[in-house]
C-alpha cells in the first residue's frame, strides 16, 4: 500500500521546475537563433499556416465561411496574439514560441505543486519532441487539461470540468476525459460536472456561430472525408500492403489504397472502443483512491484517443504527457519503467519520422519502417497503460463544500 502526496507544502519554486523551464527556454533559444541565421529557411509551415490565417483575419476575412479554418474558434486567440506582435514571418514565429513556452511553464508549475517525479517525466518527455511543441498550438488545451487534472486532484471537480470544457474548445480532445469527472462523486455532483463541462464546451462553439455564422460548425466535419494521415496506425497497415499510395491533401500527407476505407472504418470503431476500455478499466479498484483513478482514465483515455484514430500527427503524443507524469507521480501506473521507456522511445521515433519527411518521396520503405517501429511500440503501451496498479492510497483531505474553492 502507498500514500502519495497531494501537493508539495513549500511555496518557493522547486528547483527541478526552474532547471526544465531554462532548459525548455534553451530549446526555443536554439530554434530562435536559427530561424534568424543566415542559413535558416523560413519558418516551421504549421507556422506559416496559422500566421496566414492571423493575417486574413487582421485585414477582415472571416474564418470558416470566408476561408476553411480546421480548428474550434476558441483555438482563434491563440493563434491571432503572436500577430498583434508582427505578422511578419520571424517575427510571428518567435512570438508564437513566447506564447508556448508561457504555457509550458504553466504545465511545468502545476506538475510541481504534485510531485517532483512528475516534473522530471514531463520535462524529459518534452525535450524529446525537440521544436514540435513551439510550432503547433496543442500546448494551449494541454494547459488546460493540466490544471483540470491538478484542480480534480485537489478535489475541485467542478473547476476541473470548467477547464476541461475550455480545453475542449481549444481542440476537442480533452472532453474525452469528461466522463472521469464522475469517478469519486455522486450522482447529482457528477450530473453538474458533466453539465458545467458541456456548458463551457459549448460556450466556447456557439461565441464563434454568434461572430462567424453558421459555417463555424464545419470545423467537426472537416476531418469527416479524409483519408488515413501518413503516421497514423490504419496508413502503416496499407503501407504493408500492395497498391498503397502516398497523396497530399489536407495540409499532410496520407495513404490512400484498396483497402482503405475499410481500414478508416474499423481503426475509427477500434479508437471509440479504446476510449471507452481506457475510461472503463481504471474505474475497477479505484474505490481507495477515486480521484487518482480518474486521473489515470483521463490519461489513458486521452491516449487512445491520439494513437488509435487516422489521423495521428507527431504533436498527438505530447497530449497525454503531462497527465501520464502526474498519474506515475501518484503510483496510478503499474510497471512504471517499462510504460515510460516504451513512451519515451515512440516521442523520440516519431520526431525522427517528422524531421525526416524526405523519405516519404524519395526513400518509403525506409519511412514505412521508421513508422513500424514507432507505430510497434504503441500497442504494448496501450495494454500496460491499462493494467491494473498496486493499491493506492490517496492523501485524506476534506473536500470543500460545493466545490467551489480554488486553491
Amino acid at each position: 500500500m502507498r500514500v502519495v502526496r497531494e501537493e508539495r507544502g513549500d511555496r518557493h519554486p522547486d528547483p527541478l521546475f526552474v532547471l526544465f523551464a531554462l532548459g525548455h527556454a534553451l530549446v526555443l533559444l536554439a530554434v530562435t537563433l536559427y530561424l534568424y541565421s543566415s542559413d535558416a529557411r523560413e519558418p516551421a509551415f504549421q507556422l506559416e499556416i496559422f500566421r496566414a490565417y492571423a493575417q486574413r483575419i487582421f485585414v477582415g476575412e472571416t474564418p470558416y465561411s470566408g476561408f476553411p479554418y480546421e480548428y474550434p474558434p476558441l483555438s482563434l486567440p491563440v493563434l491571432l496574439l503572436p500577430g498583434l506582435a508582427s505578422t511578419g514571418a520571424k517575427a510571428y514565429a518567435t512570438a508564437f514560441g513566447v506564447e508556448m513556452l508561457l504555457l509550458d511553464w504553466t504545465i511545468l508549475y502545476v506538475l510541481s505543486r504534485v510531485d517532483r517525479r512528475a516534473v522530471v517525466l514531463y520535462g524529459v518527455g518534452f525535450l524529446l519532441f525537440w521544436r514540435l511543441p513551439f510550432i503547433r498550438h496543442d500546448l494551449a488545451p494541454v494547459a488546460a487539461a493540466t490544471v483540470g487534472a491538478y484542480l480534480l486532484l485537489r478535489g475541485r471537480g467542478t473547476w476541473a470540468a470548467v477547464m476541461w470544457g475550455i480545453g475542449g474548445a481549444l481542440k476537442l480532445y480533452p472532453m474525452v476525459a469528461a466522463p472521469a469527472l464522475a469517478f469519486g462523486s455522486g450522482l447529482l455532483e457528477t450530473l453538474k460536472r458533466w453539465a458545467v463541462a458541456a456548458v463551457v464546451f459549448a460556450a466556447g462553439v456557439l461565441w464563434g456561430v454568434l461572430a462567424f455564422g453558421p459555417d463555424t460548425f464545419s470545423f467537426l466535419g472537416y476531418h469527416a472525408d479524409r483519408p488515413a494521415m501518413i503516421e497514423s496506425l490504419p496508413a502503416n497497415v496499407l503501407l504493408l500492403l500492395p497498391g498503397a499510395e502516398v497523396v497530399r491533401s489536407y495540409g499532410s500527407f496520407n495513404v490512400i489504397g484498396p483497402l482503405g476505407e475499410v481500414l478508416v472504418g474499423l481503426f475509427g470503431a477500434l479508437q471509440l472502443l479504446a476510449v471507452g476500455v481506457a475510461l472503463l478499466v481504471p474505474y475497477r479498484g479505484s474505490r481507495r483512491a477515486p480521484r487518482t483513478g480518474a486521473l489515470r482514465a483521463a490519461a489513458v483515455a486521452t491516449f487512445a484517443f491520439a494513437v488509435f484514430g487516422k489521423v495521428l500527427s507527431p504533436h498527438f503524443l505530447l497530449w497525454p504527457l503531462p497527465l501520464l507524469a502526474l498519474v506515475t507521480a501518484l503510483g496510478g501506473l503499474r510497471h512504471g519503467r517499462a510504460v515510460w521507456a516504451l513512451y519515451l522511445a515512440a516521442i523520440g521515433l516519431t520526431t525522427a519520422i517528422n524531421e525526416q519527411y524526405w523519405a516519404i518521396s524519395e526513400n518509403l520503405p525506409y519511412f514505412t519502417a521508421m513508422l513500424s517501429a514507432r507505430n510497434a511500440l504503441l500497442l504494448p503501451l496501450f495494454a500496460l497503460l491499462l493494467l491494473r496498479p498496486e493499491e493506492t492510497v490517496e492523501h485524506d483531505q476534506e473536500e470543500p463544500a460545493g466545490d467551489e474553492r480554488v486553491p
